[in-house]
């Protein structure tokens, strides 16, 4: 099917949300939402592309966010993609690179990723992941490690254990420079990671605009050695973010117990890879089981200018929910 694939414009933003409210019927998509990721990021906006039938009607969209990453000392941008789509009228036409999901995918790499960009990255269900792998050069790193814990045998910890232990907890309002602080301290320790500090997390976290998450941070003797963002959904704790200072390793668990008793909650769950491997033994400790991810997703990822991309991610890199756009 001939379609005319071109950048996005100031102005496609109506069409856009009405293609996403035909493609995903059971989901929203708000304005505020929109503008928020794919205009008011400030690592780089605008990375999208557009596909428009004979009648000038959107049918098709391939999109990503801008994403910062620290890889041992480099900091780097590389593309989450989320929102591709296309409309149910067009999806029989066309196979492969000839469909409009392909030649707006192909369109995406040529003008936004080609020389410009370290790699893609998301995080893709199994029909999808056929499709890339197969037709947009992405590799499947590996599945989503979905990490779960039963809150039955989660012993509460009252305020004056967690004061006797030099602990105090906070709800984040405002990522302040001890976020900056605390990001430089630890990443040596992570390696491969989301760039994690102040501008991240309030953007990230704090200025996203459905409200449906929150942060904690936790502070010993005052100083802030880890944070963390859940949500409640489905009658679980999704625990979608985190980053600790590995000379405190009793910080996570004081915090878990703090928060998980507060709301009618079963269990907690999260993805964790098992890297770095001194967290991943903190919530091996902390009874965190292994299991399939629901959705049987995989970590995908298409190198650029990071020719290695892919190998890394699989020796290196830690990633949370919120590396996504499902948390």
């Amino acid at each position: 099917m001939p379609v005319d694939v071109r950048a996005y414009r100031e102005g496609d933003e109506a069409a856009i949300l009405d293609l996403f409210a035909r493609a995903f019927p059971h989901a929203t998509r708000t304005r505020e939402h929109w503008e928020w990721k794919f205009t008011r990021n400030p690592y780089g906006n605008g990375r999208i592309s557009l596909a428009f039938d004979d009648a000038a009607r959107l049918v098709g969209q391939y999109a990503a966010y801008c994403v910062p990453f620290r890889i041992d000392d480099r900091d780097v941008i590389a593309h989450q993609v989320g929102d591709t789509m296309t409309d149910v009228s067009v999806r029989h036409i066309g196979r492969g690179p000839t469909s409009v999901f392909g030649q707006t995918a192909l369109h995406f790499y040529k003008t936004f990723c080609e020389e410009k960009v370290v790699f893609n990255y998301g995080f893709n269900t199994g029909n999808v992941q056929k499709l890339s792998t197969r037709f947009l050069r992405s590799d499947r790193v590996e599945p989503v490690t979905y990490r779960i814990r039963d809150l039955k045998t989660l012993r509460p910890i009252t305020r004056a254990e967690r004061l006797a232990r030099g602990y105090r907890l906070q709800l984040v309002r405002e990522a302040t420079s001890d976020f900056d602080a605390l990001f430089e301290r630890v990443a040596k320790h992570y390696r491969f990671l989301v760039r994690r500090d102040a501008k991240y997390v309030q953007w990230r976290h704090l200025d996203a605009p459905d409200r449906l998450s929150f942060t904690i941070a936790i502070r010993k003797l005052g100083r802030l050695v880890g944070w963390a963002a859940f949500r409640i959904r489905d009658g679980k704790l999704t625990w979608g973010d985190a980053l600790f200072d590995p000379r405190y390793p009793a910080a996570s668990e004081v915090l878990l117990r703090h928060v998980a008793p507060q709301y009618p909650v079963t269990a907690i769950e999260g993805w964790f890879p098992p890297r770095p491997a001194w967290f991943s033994s903190l919530l091996d400790a902390m009874h965190f089981e292994q299991s399939p991810e629901p959705q049987d997703l995989a970590l995908m990822c298409v190198p650029f200018t990071m020719p290695d991309a892919t190998e890394r991610m699989r020796e290196s890199l830690y990633y949370t929910m919120a590396d996504s756009d499902l948390f």
